[in-house]
């Protein structure tokens, strides 16, 4: 259509909710990062090597740590073996996806567009 006529979706354009553009964005921050952290992984674990992670102190770790925070009484596994790293990391990708895939259509009926089907 032309400037002087817009088309009906633009018409009824508002902006994307400041909640739903933070969602957004630290979806997609957390995505890329678990994704880095995967391949860092892989690369590591195909090569044969224990990847070289540092506590705190300096002290090498041979194994990940798994937790649930929550204050004084959180709950955390220590040495949780590599392999377990991959399955997991690729849960919470997915997760970050199916989050994005819904935030974006939040986002489309924030502005008033259509959901695709």
């Amino acid at each position: 259509m032309s400037r002087n006529n817009p088309t009906p979706a633009s018409q009824h354009a508002g902006p994307i909710s400041k909640s739903t553009a933070m969602d957004l964005a630290l979806a997609y921050r957390d995505m890329e990062m678990a994704e880095t952290l995967l391949a860092q992984i892989l690369e590591t674990m195909d090569r044969k090597q224990v990847p070289d992670i540092r506590d705190a102190f300096g002290r090498q770790v041979g194994g990940l740590q798994l937790g649930v925070p929550n204050g004084a009484s959180g709950h955390r596994l220590f040495d949780v073996p590599w392999p377990l790293a991959r399955p997991i990391l690729e849960a919470y990708i997915a997760s970050k996806r199916a989050a994005i895939a819904a935030l974006s259509e939040k986002a489309r009926a924030e502005i008033g567009l259509e959901t695709i089907q």
